[in-house]
């Protein structure tokens, strides 16, 4: 018996089969290539968004004082225990202050609560005997809300409980008139006070009817120089 010859893998030889044909490496590495570039693109705009994002974040906080740098401050009204005197010491529309009143025999909490710049139709329509402004002029009007801390309230004389001078901004001056108001009924000469003392005043003057609105309203007792007497803001 012969012995069987051991199994060699057949080559491919020219004279037998031909190889199998290679894959081109060529598309290969143009394909790594395309998508590298396509990575670095998508990480560089990535990044520079990225690094926009953290530079804005890293902006410092607008403050307060650079805010109210360009914004005028209002004053606020105000509270005092003390008489505010002269136009330096003037306090903000709407503020609450004692004053003394000699025809009331007595010290007032007032406060300046509305300024009505434009009182003519007002004034006229409260009272048909009301004398018209003069020609060219029209009437503002001043309400004040006071507290009466005094004893023995005599209402009589209540229609002068204060004496009251409108200076406008140039300095004119100009001095309260007595006029019929829309709460006529309601007010110190008429009501008097209520129980705890409180009341309702109405100061008309008489002013340019071009006038700005500005100024101080001054409060005084008998006062002939206004400088001692206690500023408001009128607007």
């Amino acid at each position: 018996m012969h012995p069987t010859p051991p199994t060699v893998p057949r080559q491919a030889t020219a004279d037998t089969e031909p190889l199998p044909p290679r894959g081109s490496r060529t598309s290969f590495y143009v394909t790594i290539g395309c998508l590298s570039v396509i990575a670095g693109l998508v990480l560089g705009v990535g990044g520079f968004f990225g690094v926009r994002a953290l530079q804005g974040d890293e902006r410092p906080p607008v403050t307060d004082e650079e805010t109210t740098d360009d914004t005028p401050t209002t004053p606020e009204p105000t509270v005092l225990e003390e008489t505010p005197v002269g136009e330096g010491g003037a306090v903000p529309l709407g503020s609450t202050f004692p004053i003394h009143s000699t025809t009331l025999d007595g010290e007032v909490e007032v406060t300046v609560t509305d300024v009505d710049w434009d009182a003519t139709e007002e004034i006229q329509e409260a009272n048909s005997f009301n004398a018209e402004p003069l020609s060219g002029n029209t009437f503002i009007m001043v309400t004040v809300e006071g507290v009466y801390l005094g004893d023995g309230f005599e209402q009589w004389d209540a229609s002068g409980w204060i004496g009251a001078t409108y200076v406008a901004e140039d300095g004119t001056e100009h001095e309260r008139i007595f006029r019929v108001t829309p709460h006529y009924e309601e007010l110190l000469p008429q009501a008097g006070v209520a129980e705890d003392g409180s009341f309702l005043a109405e100061i008309p003057f008489e002013v340019p009817a071009d006038i700005e609105a500005g100024g101080h309203v001054v409060f005084h007792d008998q006062l002939a120089d206004l400088e001692e007497g206690a500023w408001v803001e009128a607007a």
